[in-house]
């Protein structure tokens, strides 16, 4: 297998906290697979989804059977985000879903399910270019 992309579905975090109305967030979300290890990354957005802060890694391993099991951590304005994402991946596609977990020192905390849908994308296997060499004809004598 090889690699993957696909968007990322979640509940905005606003919409979360009552700041926004119930919103969806949707991003980009790229995957690949490296010799059993499994490896994932999306745009982080801030609070209300309207600017992208940094990205989240996620990191794993599949089963032969093709079960994806990944987890995240990562930081944001002294909030700490736990993510942990299951599913399941083809050759052709496949699905994971997960649940993000966050808390603060000030009493932040909260969690959202969020989904991803994926392709496999074509491999393509690309050769350096080739130097194209002046015609060269025999020289006179």
């Amino acid at each position: 297998m090889g690699p993957y992309r696909g968007a990322y579905v979640c509940q905005k975090l606003g919409a979360a906290q009552g700041r926004v109305p119930i919103d969806i967030l949707r991003v980009p979300i790229d995957l690949v697979i490296r010799n059993g290890n499994v490896e994932f990354a999306r745009p982080l957005l801030n609070w209300n989804g309207t600017r992208v802060i940094g990205n989240e890694m996620a990191f794993g391993t599949i089963d032969p059977d093709g079960t994806v099991h990944l987890s995240s951590t990562w930081y944001n304005g002294g909030i700490i985000f736990h993510a942990q994402y299951s599913g399941t991946l083809t050759p052709s596609g496949g699905t994971l879903m997960g649940t993000q977990r966050w808390h603060s020192a000030g009493g932040l905390n909260g969690s959202r399910t969020c989904t991803a849908a994926f392709v496999q994308l074509a491999t393509t296997i690309q050769s350096p270019p080739q130097q194209s060499l002046p015609d060269q004809s025999p020289t006179e004598q």
